[in-house]
């Protein structure tokens, strides 16, 4: 008789084949062993897919799906729909796990929907007693919770189709969304295991690390975002969405200037009207991006600030 796993690891793979194997050593080298591993192949064009093969080969906890290109969102909620246990979490084709990664995340399921660990720790850790509402304002502002769906472990049960549900303008960005809706699905605070169980391989040549920021593009964004959020609460949380919203008009004031300095676009109007309401109180960096016209001034506004949080990742890399 088949028993139920614990886990199910899902991995959507794609062009993967150069660190793939890292990937699933890390994984099939966990000292929890109760899990499956769902590989789904999403129509690579290289030999990830008879990696996955011989790896499914050795280990009779793997799971092999090939499959025509869908894209991560489709081929995640294909993977959640395969799972047979009740927790999932999921990794990147070129990323490493800590061997007791799914071990110090199963341990704190008990009494909440969601486990939450890290890549890298925050600057700022979630109080003991921090409530719902207090870890949505942080999921939304991406302080105290990352955004990413790596290192976290999920109640199947809250991932119904909506949850991958995105538009194709928003195309390496759905992440943030994703863990949005779930924290909103739930009423449990999530628990915490604060140490970097979770290794990100910066691939460059990833779809997030190509994308370039525009005005367009936050529009979309912010589209999806805001429509993620209940509409009876969503003002209780504008203060975080100007926030971040802010905090997404750097790299344009650097790449592209003069689009920022147009303050008569309706997006920017938007937000002036929207900090304003929420009484936001704007850092001098923000006030520049937010208020000034002057291209040169947001080139070097946008520089200095891209090169702040440049110095902190790698500072943070080493903790």
């Amino acid at each position: 008789m088949e028993t139920q796993p614990k886990i199910s690891v899902i991995v959507p793979v794609y062009k993967g084949e150069k660190y793939l194997a890292a990937c699933l050593d890390s994984i099939l080298a966990q000292t929890f062993k109760d899990f499956e591993l769902i590989l789904l192949d999403d129509g690579s064009p290289d030999k990830s897919g008879e990696i996955c093969d011989e790896y499914a080969q050795r280990d009779a906890r793997i799971r092999v799906i090939h499959k025509e290109n869908e894209g991560i969102n489709k081929t995640r909620m294909g993977g959640v729909t395969l799972a047979k246990a009740p927790w999932v979490t999921f990794s990147d084709d070129d990323d490493t796990m800590e061997p007791d990664a799914l071990e110090q995340l199963y341990a704190l399921r008990e009494g909440t929907d969601i486990v939450v660990g890290f890549t890298v720790l925050p600057e700022q850790r979630m109080a003991p007693d921090a409530t719902i509402d207090d870890c949505r304002r942080a999921q939304i502002s991406g302080k105290g919770i990352p955004p990413m769906p790596w290192a976290k472990l999920y109640r199947r049960s809250l991932m119904t189709p909506d949850i991958f549900d995105f538009p194709r303008e928003i195309d390496g960005e759905e992440d943030m969304i994703m863990n949005i809706r779930l924290i909103f699905k739930t009423q449990l605070p999530p628990h915490f295991v604060y140490r970097c169980i979770y290794h990100f391989r910066r691939n460059t040549a990833s779809v997030s690390h190509t994308k370039k920021s525009s005005i367009r593009h936050e529009e979309a964004f912010y589209r999806a975002l805001t429509a993620s959020i209940p509409k009876d609460v969503l003002p209780h949380y504008l203060p975080q969405i100007v926030g971040l919203k802010l905090n997404g008009l750097f790299p344009i004031a650097y790449s592209n200037p003069g689009s920022v300095a147009d303050k008569d676009q309706p997006y920017m109007r938007t937000l002036r009207d929207e900090a304003k309401a929420c009484g936001y109180k704007l850092s001098m960096k923000e006030r520049v991006v937010l208020k000034s016209r002057c291209k040169l001034l947001l080139k070097v506004t946008g520089f200095g600030e891209l090169l702040r949080r440049f110095i902190n990742y790698r500072l943070s890399s080493l903790r």
